[in-house]
């Protein structure tokens, strides 16, 4: 199988080439926004009342099924991605393992992924991961210093948890002879020598281990996630994302992405947790038509244009501009081939 880090550069599309498309490369589906971490660089960690604090909830399972059934009757060419994964930790909800079965029983998406911090990877689940053949489970580890860690996340796990619940998935795959899923572990990059020993260990339990690149979120009154979370090396953090900045006018998310949160509300974004770019609901319009809606047109035309300072979130929003997370550059696209 290819590493997850060699995903987004292997067999693309220029999106310029393909634009516009009948439906979204990837649909992403949120089965928990609920997360047994609190990670200061994260907006979990955000305790002030918003419209992510008001929706944190498991999916009900026959919402998921609607999105299944609205996918599967969606014409044309499978997603290329599902990702059962957004917000929150997808294991804390007691469906995850129905929602991989449905999901990979559908045969909508062409590759089937997760994240998770992998705390509450029982063996149960990763027999479940292997049986119905979960793609890639990307593993988000906070620290390899067990103190670090506890200050970053505010909780009492013990990181020897999640490398014996990694240790156990992989004992999973070889009793049933299978390289799915693919588990690439990720850490944000500490810029010292956290790095190597992060490295080291989980070097043993992951088919791939990378550091990933810092980014901000939705900017929000009261929160400096790169700040509280680097601390004295926020200077160097700030550097990398300025290195890694591009001049980027639209965000090609719209064009590419849909997602539908654990509510039900869908949004052509990923990062907007604030829900500024939800354009419908789930239980009141299906998804294709709400692909095909004036709704998301305006909201395309509006990136095209240049004209992001008027919804809410995209105001507020950076990470489009990054040439680490953002591949695509679609500036100069001609609107009026939009339909």
């Amino acid at each position: 199988m290819l590493k997850y880090t060699e995903l987004k550069s292997t067999d693309r599309h220029d999106l310029m080439e393909v634009l516009p498309l009948a439906k979204p490369y990837t649909v992403i589906v949120e089965p928990s926004s609920l997360c047994n971490f609190r990670c200061v660089q994260c907006f979990q960690s955000i305790k002030t009342p918003s419209y992510f604090t008001r929706s944190r909830m498991n999916m009900p399972l026959e919402r998921f099924r609607r999105v299944i059934k609205q996918l599967k009757a969606w014409p044309g060419d499978r997603h290329k991605v599902l990702k059962l994964s957004l917000y929150g930790e997808p294991l804390l909800s007691p469906d995850f393992a129905e929602m991989l079965r449905l999901a990979a029983e559908g045969g909508v998406a062409e590759r089937l992924e997760t994240t998770t911090n992998a705390s509450l990877l029982t063996r149960e689940l990763a027999e479940s991961l292997v049986a119905h053949q979960l793609d890639y489970v990307r593993v988000s580890i906070y620290s390899a210093d067990q103190k670090r860690h506890r200050e970053v996340t505010h909780s009492s796990l013990g990181i020897g948890v999640i490398h014996e619940n990694l240790r156990v998935l992989q004992e999973v795959k070889q009793a049933h002879g299978s390289n799915k899923p693919f588990v690439s572990c990720k850490m944000l990059d500490a810029y010292g020598e956290e790095n190597d020993r992060f490295v080291e260990m989980y070097g043993d339990v992951a088919d791939e281990v990378f550091i990933d690149k810092p980014h901000g979120w939705i900017n929000v009154e009261g929160a400096d996630f790169i700040g509280t979370y680097y601390e004295e090396a926020a200077g160097d953090a700030r550097r990398d994302l300025a290195e890694h900045s591009t001049a980027r006018i639209a965000c090609p998310m719209a064009f590419t992405t849909m997602t539908v949160r654990s509510n039900g509300d869908v949004s052509p974004c990923c990062v907007d947790f604030i829900g500024g770019t939800n354009l419908g609901n789930v239980d009141e319009v299906g998804m294709q038509e709400l692909w095909d809606s004036p709704g998301w047109y305006e909201f395309q035309k509006m990136q095209l244009e240049g004209r992001k300072d008027e919804n809410s979130s995209c105001a507020r929003c950076d990470i489009y501009l990054s040439d680490h997370y953002t591949r695509d550059n679609i500036d100069g696209f001609p609107v009026e081939r939009l339909r």
